[in-house]
């Protein structure tokens, strides 16, 4: 009852069961309500209180979206062959000539080739000069490779502009996905995170929607609006990050960006950057590839990362969105294949956006499991839909939806946790003094086995047949799965101190 005295025995030490105190506790009738165990901290909470969580400043939206048009951006790049290849082996092609299996494959899969090189650039850039002028930087070669795709005349030519525009792509997921870190905080950077794979959704969405409309040259010109926009806005909104501000010793500045991005009062800032400061004292150490490998904890969560990555890939995203329209046309459906790509870009983006909604309700391992069970399932569905074409039998009639149910239910999963998490899960689990060089070798791994899978698409398909290309997808899909379940940790709301607690044991 309210006001009554209530004697809790508080177990202080769980492993000398002496050593128990007693303590006078007057609940109110809400705490009577409310009261709930923390037994990390050991004490009685009002569960209202717990579970109170800060409102997002509109400074931190205004400048996660900014900064998200760079994704925007590279998402173009991923997709932009889906609309053009066909017009290259049209008429009217500025080559003159068809491309055969290996030319093609080339102009999809060099991109990735330049994505690889791109975070170890760009990541040396980010802890020299900043967060925020290497995200600028970033865009020049990605603007170069958009202007030299629109007047490219020769095959070489597009090779280029692919390579450059990719190099940009590299450094978008390296110093994007550090920065977004870096300027939110563990209730809230799960959610923008996401944000990069709703742009990225959004990018790929824009070739498919509007690309077979358009020139290669009015397309490709296109392109560079975002990366102006973005040149433009982020230069005058955006703030450097707290992190990178702390380590140049700009103490004011950094207190004064917290306390705008995190939309709290100048003692809270203040607390804040004590934290921070902490942090850093905690991360001393020199940074770089050395160190990243030589601890248990940094080798553990570098395991984490590039295993995610690499899944993500092995999955056969980049083989579905470089060749999208391709896939629909080889499956003759009633259904024409601009449309159904189109449809298929709308879903992803829609996809991603639920992810950002419930990620910090549901968790990073959850869905990254679900999205695994879902794109195996999807894409051996595709095979065998694929399988029954080739066989050329009559029940193939009555599975005219099977092609495109196949590939929105997998755009579905996959973005329900492989095509945003990794980053998310890559931005929350390296100290500081390593994860510059943590997200350049994570990145660049991914983006050198997109380029072996992209690659290697279109000539496995030659030599097995579709089908067999999507049913290799799938194993690789259930592998993840059990890489999933017996090696990734749950990351949800957790420091990174926390995190390496966790991979230190």
């Amino acid at each position: 009852m309210e006001g009554e005295d209530t004697r809790i025995r508080l177990d202080i030490n769980a492993d000398k069961r002496d050593n128990v105190t007693e303590v006078v506790y007057k609940p109110t009738t809400m705490d009577q309500r409310d009261i709930k165990w923390n037994k990390k901290f050991h004490s009685l909470e009002p569960e209202s209180r717990a579970a109170v969580v800060p409102k997002d400043s509109f400074y931190l939206y205004r400048t996660a979206f900014l900064g998200n048009l760079l994704a925007f951006s590279a998402g173009t790049g991923f997709s932009w062959t889906s609309p053009v290849l066909p017009r290259l082996n049209g008429p009217g092609s500025p080559l003159g000539a068809p491309l055969d299996p290996t030319e093609i494959s080339i102009i999809a899969a060099i991109l990735c080739l330049g994505a690889a090189m791109g975070p170890f650039l760009f990541g040396y850039m980010a802890d020299k000069v900043g967060r925020k002028i290497t995200l600028m930087a970033i865009a020049a070669p990605m603007a170069a490779g958009a202007a030299i795709l629109a007047f490219a005349w020769e095959l070489w030519v597009f090779y280029f502009g692919r390579l450059l525009f990719g190099t940009g792509i590299g450094g978008v997921f390296t110093v994007l996905t550090m920065y977004t870190g870096e300027i939110t905080s563990n209730h809230n950077r799960g959610k923008f995170s996401c944000l990069l794979g709703t742009f990225v959704a959004l990018g790929v969405l824009y070739p498919f929607s509007i690309g077979s409309m358009l020139s290669i040259r009015i397309f490709s010109l296109s392109c560079l609006l975002p990366l102006q926009a973005f040149l433009i806005f982020f230069s005058i909104y955006a703030p450097e990050s707290p992190t990178y501000l702390l380590r140049q010793g700009k103490k004011s500045l950094c207190q004064k960006t917290v306390m705008e991005l995190r939309g709290i009062s100048e003692e809270e800032a203040r607390k804040a950057l004590d934290e921070l400061e902490q942090i850093e004292s905690q991360n001393k150490e020199k940074g770089g590839i050395v160190v990243l490998f030589r601890t248990k904890n940094t080798r553990r969560a570098f395991m984490v990362a590039a295993g995610l990555l690499i899944l993500q890939q092995f999955s056969g995203i980049s083989a579905v969105l470089g060749f999208m329209e391709q896939i629909f046309s080889g499956a003759g459906g009633a259904i024409p294949p601009q449309l159904a790509a189109t449809m298929v870009g709308v879903i992803q983006v829609f996809t991603v956006f639920v992810t950002s909604s419930v990620i910090e309700k549901l968790g990073r391992k959850f869905l990254l499991l679900s999205s695994t069970v879902g794109a195996a399932v999807s894409i051996i569905l595709l095979g065998f839909y694929f399988f029954l074409h080739r066989q050329k039998l009559v029940l193939l009639a009555y599975l005219w939806w099977l092609p495109i149910a196949s590939l929105i239910f997998y755009i579905v999963c996959f973005n329900m946790g492989l095509g945003p998490l990794p980053w998310t899960v890559l931005s929350e689990i390296f100290p500081d003094n390593v994860k510059s060089s943590a997200a350049a070798v994570a990145s660049a791994t991914c983006f050198m086995v997109s380029f072996v899978v992209t690659m290697a698409f279109p000539m496995i398909n030659e030599m097995l047949g579709m089908a067999e290309s999507f049913w290799l997808f799938g194993v690789c899909c259930v592998l993840g799965t059990v890489f999933i379940y017996f090696v990734v940790p749950e990351t949800k709301g957790r420091s990174v101190q926390e995190i390496q607690e966790i991979f230190s044991k």
